[in-house]
């Protein structure tokens, strides 16, 4: 019967789904350990974090990554609003003290401010909208620099392509 063939046809999909999701997770796991040991500055022990969208989710993105490790330092702040970067800048102080090392020449606002923050750091965290994570990430990859994107990665057709093209790339360079 159709009813039949569709539930052997969604068990075989969820099947598949959890196989390639459970191999994701595990390249993550595995890729995130190594990240500390390469992204470090050269000659350096201090991790330079990025943050590229200073909202809720952005603020607790920068918190999670210094967390993750004590040398991690927070050194440049972008989102298109300045007023975003300096409250978000505080906030995280209060948090996170001497690791946010953000001076007022590292707070970037506007279109452009990703690159910027592309430019100031080893590990770029992308917490803005979703339209812009595609592209952010691909620049963050091209100029070497590892990279955490929240969810979605994209948000339509084009875009997963260029997050697609970016992963391949950064498989390429070894991030």
């Amino acid at each position: 019967s159709e009813s039949a063939r569709s539930g052997v046809v969604g068990r075989a999909s969820r099947r598949a789904f959890l196989k390639a999701s459970s191999a994701v997770a595990a390249s993550a796991m595995a890729g995130s350990l190594a990240v500390g040991r390469a992204a470090h500055a050269s000659g350096s022990d201090i991790l330079k974090v990025g943050l590229i969208g200073c909202g809720g989710r952005g603020a607790g993105a920068a918190a999670n990554a210094l967390n993750a490790d004590k040398n991690a330092r927070l050194v440049a702040m972008a989102d298109l609003f300045q007023d975003k970067v300096l409250s978000s800048r505080e906030q995280l102080k209060k948090v996170k003290g001497e690791q946010v090392a953000v001076d007022d020449d590292h707070c970037f606002a506007g279109f452009d401010a990703y690159q910027k923050v592309i430019q100031s750091a080893d590990v770029v965290l992308i917490a803005c909208a979703s339209r812009f994570h595609p592209e952010y990430m691909k620049a963050a990859v091209e100029a070497g620099k590892h990279v955490f994107v929240e969810k979605p990665h994209a948000v339509d057709p084009p875009g997963v392509r260029v997050v697609q093209e970016a992963c391949e790339l950064a498989r390429g360079k070894g991030l």
